[in-house]
């Protein structure tokens, strides 16, 4: 086993052997699931032999833990730098949902792994760790939506129900590109943030449902 850790996530200083390694287990985990893929599989899929596996990885676990650990720390230290940073509240919402999505674009099959680690079935060890990624990443929204509301832009009472909303609009977009191949483009976090906040009827329309003055339907008595 390599004695420095895991090797460092798809794209950044690892050998071209454990890279290749890496995207063929991210694209086997994400299709048949942990459980049902075998070292053999991987080694031949990706045209290595299991010493060289073993060697950066230590065994099957360990590569497991190199799609999932090193990328979902680098993930939640991303979301802690926006919020750390000073400005619009609006604008670091905005960016961490943009977090979000370029992990899910940067490699869509480590992603589809995360992805069934955490609603497909308990994988033990694998699964409660990415439970515990996922609970430090609700934490991490959770205190983006606070500063809306010291911010005046969010009412303290409905603070829980932006976090849901929030969460909600991540998980659908994403999982739509990870498995339905939609669109998932720069600018979108941004658009998401504004439609959430502004909503979507225009002036006039919700002038028309709630104001005062608008008009019975027809054929109202």
């Amino acid at each position: 086993m390599n004695p420095n850790g895991p090797t460092p996530p798809i794209g950044e200083s690892a050998s071209d052997a454990a890279r290749e390694i890496l995207r063929v287990a991210a694209r086997l985990f994400a299709a048949r699931g942990y459980d049902a893929t075998s070292v053999r599989e991987i080694v031949e899929a990706a045209g290595v032999t299991k010493p060289t596996l073993y060697y950066h990885f230590g065994n099957k676990e360990g590569l497991a833990q190199a799609l999932l650990t090193v990328p979902m720390r680098r993930l939640i230290d991303e979301q802690r730098a926006i919020l750390d940073r000073p400005g619009d509240p609006v604008s670091r919402l905005a960016d961490q949902i943009e977090s979000h999505f370029a992990f899910c674009r940067e490699e869509p099959d480590r992603a589809r792994f995360v992805y069934g680690l955490f609603f497909g079935p308990n994988a033990p060890g694998l699964s409660s760790e990415v439970a515990l990624y996922g609970g430090r990443l609700a934490e991490l929204l959770t205190e983006a939506i606070q500063g809306l509301v010291r911010a005046g832009i969010v009412p303290a009472e409905r603070a829980g129900r932006c976090v849901a909303a929030v969460q909600g609009l991540i998980t659908f977009y994403t999982t739509d590109y990870l498995y339905q191949g939609a669109n998932l483009g720069p600018g979108l976090g941004r658009r998401l943030v504004e439609d959430l906040l502004l909503g979507f009827a225009s002036p006039r329309g919700a002038e028309r449902e709630t104001g005062p003055e608008r008009e019975a339907p027809p054929g109202a008595s």
